[in-house]
């Protein structure tokens, strides 16, 4: 693969990493902006990097070397780093929102992956921007804001950034595997993640420990209310379980399940309020094929009673 394209993931798996602290709720909030830029930009790439990103004077600025991303990634194979990222602290706590500044150069990872991603790895309420001069996959894009918060003291559980990372990669490829499938959308997807998050977070405030079994009725469950049980297959489905039991087990939501069912109740809102429209395709076509199946047992019922009356009047 080309080394630009694995550099674009480096810079989500810094934001998200812990090298042994703890976290807790009240911790896992930024109180000043910050810029992470590749530290390989040369003078004129970096400019029209903080154009795009429209940092000014008053962001921190934190450097992201192919040695941090060899810290938090365990990836040795980069020569550089372009890839980029801002994360603003929200005032009025709104959740966590992603916007990438350069669609044209991010091509795999989109923002509702990186915001699920964000939300299983413990960041709340921020506004995080990614940029890249390159095309790059994006995968490392939350790297950099790993690193942010464990330079301002206040490190993310590192099982939790490493199942973030597996689960952005996860649901990418669940969606590159779905493409064009009628009905399918990246957003309904991510909508369906976050409302399991949110679902699981609920239980766990009312003391229950969820058994895995309990995890799989809440993922089935909420595919079927999205219209994504008839799309998805088995081995998928199996996928989402797996990234569920890891969201159920992560020592950020069991710190403050309250907190964390916020964070993706937000998410399915705002992925609502943005692309609803895509995703109510999922939910009409497993209507229609409700709608298909009831209607060929009632044509089975009719062409029934047709043979019956065509047979009585043989008789006649």
């Amino acid at each position: 693969m080309n080394k630009k394209l694995i550099a674009s993931g480096t810079i989500a798996s810094i934001l998200l990493l812990n090298t042994g602290g703890v976290a807790f709720a009240d911790s896992n909030k930024l109180n000043e902006d910050i810029f992470i830029k590749g530290a390989d930009l040369n003078s004129q790439q970096l400019e029209e990097t903080k154009k795009k990103l429209e940092v000014d004077d008053g962001y921190k600025e934190i450097s992201i070397t192919t040695n941090d991303v060899a810290k938090y990634t365990g990836n040795n194979n980069l020569s550089f780093i372009h890839s980029s990222a801002t994360i603003t602290p929200k005032k009025f706590k709104k959740g966590v929102t992603v916007d990438i500044e350069t669609p044209e150069n991010i091509t795999r990872i989109t923002k509702e992956q990186y915001t699920n991603a964000a939300i299983t790895a413990g960041i709340q309420d921020s506004e995080i921007k990614v940029a890249s001069i390159d095309k790059v996959t994006g995968e490392g894009a939350l790297t950099g804001i790993y690193k942010a918060y464990e330079e301002n003291g206040n490190s993310l559980n590192k099982d939790d950034v490493q199942n973030a990372n597996k689960e952005m990669n996860d649901l990418a490829s669940i969606s590159e595997q779905n493409k064009g499938q009628k009905g399918y959308s990246d957003e309904a997807l991510n909508n369906a993640i976050a409302e399991m998050k949110k679902e699981i977070a609920s239980e766990k405030q009312d003391g229950k420990n969820l058994t895995r079994e309990d995890i799989s009725k809440i993922v089935n469950d909420i595919l079927k209310e999205n219209g994504l049980n008839k799309i998805l297959s088995d081995n998928q489905i199996n996928v989402i379980n797996n990234i569920m039991v890891n969201v159920s087990n992560s020592e950020i939501l069991n710190k403050d399940p309250k907190a964390y069912e916020k964070q993706a109740k937000d998410l399915a809102s705002n992925i609502k309020d943005k692309a609803g429209n895509l995703l109510d395709k999922a939910k009409e076509l497993n209507t229609e094929e409700n709608r298909n199946f009831l209607q060929k047992i009632w044509d089975s019922i009719v062409e029934f009673f047709k043979k019956i009356i065509n047979w009585l009047l043989s008789w006649f």
